[in-house]
């Protein structure tokens, strides 16, 4: 592939290559042969599988400059010869991956003649039991970022005779120009979670099995360093049109092309047989041919100087309102906010006023705005005092994009994600935190354990750069699919708090927010 400047002439790209005996074993052309019924043969198109999260996985957004992850874009860079299957998942890593469909898809796809492009890393070093995997250990070792990569891709593609090619993580764009190990997929031990060097454990990894390691972690970080910080706002999602609501962890169309281009170019100088000469010449993706903004895209008009409500006291530093589809104007018969005789946040809605829906919701919270930039954790506990089953109601913890005071409307307004139970009345189907991206109520999970009054359940949401977790009670923390971020309406400010929709009376105590390290006390 062409390049238009020498740029990465000097770039150490960190490879590892198969034996060559490996390489060619079940590798050597592009097509396998298959019989029909007749026992006739023919050719069948090869494939490219493309596993990893959302840095490489496809989105539908509504953004300024929509979010594109690498995988969407390695076909411009073939001659057609491939059938290429993009299941990358946003959200997912090497180990919570295996629980979608998709996983059993690929195990089902795979043949000989076939490709694996792996793309995690990025969700493996969460600090969550359902994803973490330590970066630390070999592949034989369990726990481990390698042995998640062996066992659950590497293993089963050698044995369908599928190559696999290893990719480590892109960066995270640095908003200075200094690299902090954090952009750099370095991390530092937190509790029973062990840090370390996850970009080093796929090159460990490659270098055990001789496997192929595409280093995009040292590619991408050469490019951003030639191109500089204020340019490589141009490589990244912007979920409004102010430069302010960039997203650091995920590209747009241009940087997705960029990425797509480098991983293609090194195969190509790798000369991995029955791929490689596949590779289409090309040159480096410019900005002016690759970056446009969406054409649907509206500019909010929406302001974040909000008024005090007239109706609710603070309850400290947390604001009271009452918006959204509520079914009237707020007023105290209908909705409650209160500190209760025992100082702990009271609030309950009653008359069916509000609700969440497929199309709307109406909700009773108490928020704090912080910046969206900022890392944080609100945790709670919820009693649940009344509760009517209805699959409408809900109570928990929400981080939303938008604000309003004491707003009656049946407008779908802004994103959230939400540490809360809906559709109460499924037995076996409750959804365990749920999200509202672009108009669209998405499920997290299922919930394992009934609701009822009497209850108190621990809640938790915590928000970071690639996205956010949320946790309700004893069920599983919820991160796949919400990995956005929240704002494309509000560039500057999130808003999270305690919610209540619908018909039910909840207490909410022990309330502890961490904001970039610092407790905001109430």
């Amino acid at each position: 592939m062409r390049k238009r400047t020498n740029r990465y002439s000097k770039t150490i790209i960190a490879v590892f290559m198969a034996t060559a005996t490996a390489l060619c074993l079940g590798n050597s052309v592009s097509k396998a042969m298959v019989h029909t019924a007749s026992g006739e043969s023919k050719a069948a198109t090869s494939t490219i599988w493309i596993v990893g999260d959302s840095t490489v996985s496809s989105f539908n957004d509504n953004y300024y400059y929509p979010r594109y992850g690498w995988g969407t874009q390695i076909e411009n860079y073939l001659d057609g010869t491939f059938t290429v299957q993009n299941i990358a998942l946003s959200g997912r890593s090497s180990k919570s991956y295996t629980a979608d469909s998709e996983y059993q898809t690929l195990l089902n796809g795979m043949k000989s003649g076939d490709y694996l492009f792996v793309g995690f890393g990025h969700n493996d070093e969460k600090t969550e039991t359902e994803r973490y995997t330590n970066p630390n250990g070999t592949y034989s070792e369990e726990g481990s970022f390698a042995h998640s990569l062996y066992q659950n891709f590497i293993k089963p593609a050698q044995a369908a005779g599928c190559q696999v090619i290893l990719c480590t993580p892109i960066v995270r764009r640095t908003e200075t120009g200094t690299w902090s190990n954090t952009n750099l997929h370095i991390t530092s031990t937190s509790g029973e979670f062990e840090g370390g060097d996850y970009p080093q454990a796929i090159k460990n990894l490659g270098a055990a099995l001789n496997i192929p390691v595409i280093d995009m972690t040292s590619l991408t970080k050469a490019l951003y360093d030639e191109l500089g910080f204020e340019e490589t706002l141009y490589l990244h999602a912007w979920t409004s049109s102010k430069a302010s609501s960039v997203d650091n962890t995920h590209t747009n169309i241009w940087g997705a092309k960029y990425n797509a281009y480098l991983i293609m170019k090194t195969i190509k100088e790798l000369d991995i047989s029955g791929l490689s000469q596949h590779v289409m010449e090309a040159l480096e993706p410019t900005k002016e041919e690759s970056l446009v903004s969406n054409p649907d895209y509206k500019e909010s008009t929406y302001t974040n100087e909000l008024s005090q409500s007239n109706l609710w006291q603070d309850y400290g530093i947390w604001k009271g309102t009452v918006f959204g589809n509520i079914g009237g104007d707020p007023n105290k018969e209908n909705q409650t906010l209160e500190a209760d005789s025992n100082g702990n946040m009271h609030i309950a809605v009653i008359n069916n006023k509000g609700k969440i829906a497929s199309t709307a919701d109406g909700y009773a919270m108490y928020y704090y705005k912080i910046p969206a930039s900022a890392v944080f954790t609100l945790t709670a506990n919820a009693t649940v005092n009344k509760l009517v089953l209805n699959d409408q109601v809900s109570f928990g913890l929400m981080a939303r994009d938008d604000m309003y005071i004491d707003y009656n409307t049946t407008d779908v307004l802004g994103d959230y994600v939400a540490a809360a139970p809906l559709k109460l009345t499924k037995a076996g189907g409750v959804w365990n935190c749920f999200a509202r991206k672009s108009g669209v109520l998405t499920q997290g999970g299922v919930c394992t354990n009934s609701i009822s009054a009497g209850d108190t359940v621990k809640l938790c949401i915590e928000g970071n750069t690639d996205g956010y977790a949320c946790k309700f009670g004893n069920e599983l923390a919820i991160t796949g699919g919400f990995d956005f971020k929240l704002t494309s309406i509000d560039s500057d400010y999130i808003y999270v708090g305690m919610f209540v929709a619908r018909n039910a009376d909840i207490t909410f105590s022990d309330i502890h927010l961490i904001v970039d390290g610092k407790e905001i006390i109430r």
